[in-house]
């Protein structure tokens, strides 16, 4: 449950909802961004001001108290406490029982940011440094990887020879053809068959050789 409707409450709301909760807003006015997920079902809002024994807050396992009211803020603090449940209040950690920390998420990637509640707006900045250092390609990057990793595993038997396989693997110029390619991932099934038809360390560098010629 997040109480709250502005920018601070938004941000809460998105990573709660890239993490597959399930997200209640209560407020009076919310910000267009929480309106626009609010319609596509994304999370539920309650209109209105925050109120002693709502049963929103009795029902929720973390509550966030993201208003620009402190004295809102801690009210929900305390009777949130009272009830047992997780709450972490904005601008306020010592009074928080737990910490979000700012996330880049690049498909199976995951980064985490914190100060340790020292400075958010840092950590928000540091996210967005990391957002521009690993783009969206890092999520098609690593679901190749995954694939070549597991057709490695089901078909070397050498646990040796397997390491050695997954090393030669991240010296590839992977991340460039995919950076290259765009859209186009025809070469994909290729590299498939390429490592199917010769799942050895020559093999290996005889792919690496290949994915140098398709980025030429």
């Amino acid at each position: 449950m997040i109480v709250g409707g502005g920018h601070v409450a938004e941000r809460k709301a998105g990573s709660l909802i890239e993490a597959g909760a399930s997200v209640t807003v209560i407020s009076p006015v919310c910000s267009s961004q929480i309106e626009q997920w609010m319609q596509q079902g994304a999370l539920s809002i309650l209109r209105g001001f925050y109120s002693k024994g709502m049963r929103q807050i009795d029902q929720s396992l973390l509550v966030f108290a993201a208003t620009d009211n402190p004295e809102i803020n801690e009210a929900v603090r305390l009777e949130a406490e009272s009830l047992g449940k997780l709450v972490t209040v904005a601008d306020n950690t010592s009074g928080s029982s737990f910490i979000v920390p700012a996330v880049v998420r690049r498909g199976k990637l995951l980064i985490s940011v914190s100060t340790g509640g020292a400075s958010p707006t840092i950590a928000r900045k540091i996210k967005q440094e990391l957002e521009q250092t690993y783009g969206f390609e890092y999520e098609a990057y690593l679901d190749i990887v995954q694939e070549l990793r597991l057709f490695i595993q089901s078909e070397v038997n050498d646990t040796t020879v397997r390491q050695q396989m997954f090393r030669m693997m991240l010296d590839w110029e992977l991340m460039s053809l995919i950076r290259t390619s765009g859209k186009d991932t025809s070469w994909k099934q290729e590299l498939i068959d390429l490592m199917a038809a010769e799942p050895t360390m020559d093999g290996m560098k005889q792919i690496g050789l290949w994915i140098q010629q398709y980025i030429k």
